[in-house]
């Protein structure tokens, strides 16, 4: 009577230690792979954060080349010495990007990209307006965006997925601030303004405050708390001159360009501190991601292992009742 309850007792531990060994090979290979995926998620936020800054040095090089043919006798020296920062950015995104496969949005980025340095001598040589030295940086910053898009609709889903479609619009936002910097230093540069050069400008302020709002609700208290206190300052002085620049009475001062440029610089730095907070909020999000998958793969491996020792003492035992 004793042997059968001890064997009994025995079988109840031995039945779900080797359902356990028996599932084993299923479910390593389903921690291996989100393992993987954990792994291919880092690395895209990693191209999404290395996009999104050379998108920011893109934009400082067009508003420093729209200046530059804005003035006569524009001095290159500073377009010259942004041209570096850009490189260095567009180095640091070719050696994630070069890992990636071939895809009409990829592949429209290495075209943007590789059309920059003529692009650039275009700039130098003064063979382009001001309008159309923006538009071709606006041109290749888009095509940034779209890989952006493309890559936080695949990167995850739960936070990440928040937090990458709220760098989106951040970015996308950070754009539109960059090209009415350059729309209205052109316009402030010229003798008058046209009617659709003002339609222009608004609507570039309107799709900030809409891509700002999008940002602030995805983002999360603490972040639009800290969106709001940076942008106060420089938000208030931009606004001022966006009102001097665009009104149509004649009593109200209208900023010089060069006035404007630097007040729309100083917002566009302070949105470059936002960037950089949600940028290492993604970034420790993307490796909590990776480490629990790491942490899974490794209590599945435990919890097998103790098993098959478990199965290992209960044989053990059993011989000895029997």
């Amino acid at each position: 009577m004793q042997g059968f309850v001890s064997a009994a007792a025995l079988g109840g531990f031995a039945v779900p230690a080797a359902a356990l060994i028996v599932a084993a090979p299923p479910l390593f290979l389903d921690a291996r792979r989100l393992g993987k995926t954990s792994a291919q998620t880092l690395e895209r936020i990693s191209l999404i954060i290395a996009a999104g800054r050379l998108i920011h040095e893109l934009q400082r090089e067009r508003g420093l080349s729209v200046g530059f043919l804005s003035k006569p006798e524009g001095d290159g020296t500073a377009v010259a010495s942004q041209r570096q920062h850009t490189d260095t950015a567009h180095g640091a995104f070719g050696d994630l990007f070069s890992r990636q496969p071939a895809d009409p949005v990829n592949d429209a980025v290495t075209q943007a990209l590789n059309g920059l340095t003529a692009h650039r001598h275009s700039v130098d040589s003064r063979k382009l307006t001001p309008t159309q030295a923006a538009l071709g940086y606006s041109g290749r910053i888009g095509t940034l965006l779209d890989l952006i898009a493309l890559g936080v609709k695949s990167s995850a889903r739960g936070r990440l997925a928040r937090l990458g479609t709220a760098y989106l619009n951040l970015i996308s936002a950070k754009e539109a601030a960059g090209q009415e910097r350059a729309h209205l230093t052109g316009l402030l540069a010229a003798p008058n303004v046209e009617a659709a050069a003002r339609r222009r400008a608004h609507d570039l302020r309107e799709q900030q405050d809409m891509l700002l709002k999008l940002f602030a609700e995805g983002a999360g208290s603490e972040l639009a708390r800290f969106s709001r206190a940076t942008l106060a300052d420089s938000e208030r002085v931009v606004t001022s001159l966006r009102y001097g620049a665009l009104s149509e009475d004649a009593s109200v001062h209208r900023p010089t360009a060069a006035m404007w440029f630097e007040a729309a610089t100083r917002r566009i730095d302070a949105l470059k501190e936002v960037e950089m907070r949600l940028e290492e909020t993604m970034n420790h999000a993307a490796l909590a991601v990776q480490g629990r998958s790491r942490r899974n793969l490794r209590w599945l491996l435990a919890a097998v292992l103790g098993s098959a020792g478990l199965l290992g003492g209960i044989a053990t035992a059993a011989a000895g009742v029997w």
